[in-house]
This record gives C-alpha cells, structure tokens and sequence, in this order.
C-alpha cells in the first residue's frame, strides 16, 4: 500500500491512525511544500504541482489523499478511512455494527461542517461562542447518542469512530484550551480518547510520525 499526502496530518492522518491501529506497513509518501503565507494558507508546492501538470495524479482527479492498493488508485479521504476500517476489522463485527459507526463518524463531520461555516465569517465574536456555546452542546448530543444507541467497541482494537474522535478532539482544532473546555462534561468521549492515545500501536505511531507544521 502506499497512501499519498501532503507532508501535513489534515486530511490524511485518520488514514495513518487506522494504519498504525492495525500494524500495517506502507509506504507514507508525502509532497513537501513551503509556507508562503499561513494567514491565506498560500503555499510553494512545486512537486506537487509539477506531478498534477503532468498529468500523474489523474486518477485521484489532482486531489489529495489518495491510497494505491495492487495497481489501483482509491480516492476522497472518507472512501479511504472505510476502505482501511472495513480491510483490518475496525468496522464492527456486523453489517448493523459498521453502518452505526459510520453514522457516528458521519455526525462528527456535521459538527466540522457547522465549525467551517462559523470559520468562514471570520468573526472572532460568533467563534468564540461556537466553541463556548454550540461545541459543547453538539459533544453533549454525541455523548447521549452514544449512551442511547450503544458504543461499538472490540477488545484491544479500536473501530473507526473510535479513531476520528480521537483525530477530532485532539488533533483537528488548533484552539487546544477551548476544545478541551467543550469536552469537559463528556466522560464517555473523554474515556474514548483515553483508550485511543494509550493504544500501543497508535501511540507508538503518534510518538515516531514526523514533525510537522500542521
């Protein structure tokens, strides 16, 4: 397998996590680049850029992460974190347990996708109460979903939603203080996270993964 990806976690870390999870060796390529300018996220990514131009990431359509696996090309980060859960047995052990796992990871993408729409004002006020107000209600309605639907777990192995929790409350927001905050009502997502950071393969990844600047 190799797993193609700028030298950054953003999109495809979750990726990475699942890998470490389940002790699977990869290669890990990564496009280097430098920061021009961090408040417009401007970039030089010559390599990147001349490999797009001529025409060697079609089959991701010049988009990143993409995972080759015996020749073919898997793109769009979701596709790859299921395709990686499903392969190595982080989905459950049933059909009904890997769709309610899905469902979990798909209401953290909702949170992300209110977060992002509250981003784009660039109104430090109305952030600063979705990260007070609306954050910690969304974790508590996760929490509740999970007391009341059930959290699918296996002994020593972590699942997919287990990962992008932890993914999300650790390593997504760079207001660490006000993320922890928002939790802070949250035992169940909190004992998730535990359990994910004292993982031995994942925290033995976490530990020898590059430094980077994202």
């Amino acid at each position: 397998m190799k797993l193609v990806y700028f030298n950054v976690k953003g999109l495809g870390e979750p990726a990475r996590l699942i890998l470490a999870a389940a002790g699977e060796e990869y290669d890990d390529f990564r496009y280097q680049f430098d920061v021009v300018d961090l408040v417009t996220y401007k970039f030089n990514k010559e390599a990147f850029d001349n490999d797009k131009k001529n025409g060697k990431l079609k089959k991701s359509m010049g988009r990143l992460p993409f995972l080759e696996v015996d020749g073919k090309v898997i793109c769009q980060s979701k596709a790859i974190e299921r395709y990686l859960a499903s392969k190595f047995g982080l989905m459950g052990s049933n059909s009904e347990d890997s769709a309610i796992i899905d469902s979990y990871c798909e209401s953290i993408r909702d949170i992300k996708t209110h977060y992002f729409a509250t981003k784009n004002l660039f109104d430090k006020p109305k952030l600063k109460i979705w990260f007070d107000e609306t954050l910690p209600q969304k974790l508590e309605e996760l929490e509740s979903l999970l007391n009341e639907n059930g959290v699918i777990t296996e002994e020593n192995t972590p699942n997919l939603f287990e990962i992008k929790l932890y993914h999300f409350l650790v390593e997504f927001f760079d207001d660490k203080e006000s993320i922890k905050k928002a939790q802070q009502t949250c035992k169940l997502l909190q004992q998730i996270v535990s359990n994910i950071t004292t993982n031995t393969k994942i925290a033995a990844w976490i530990e020898k993964r590059p430094k980077t600047l994202m």
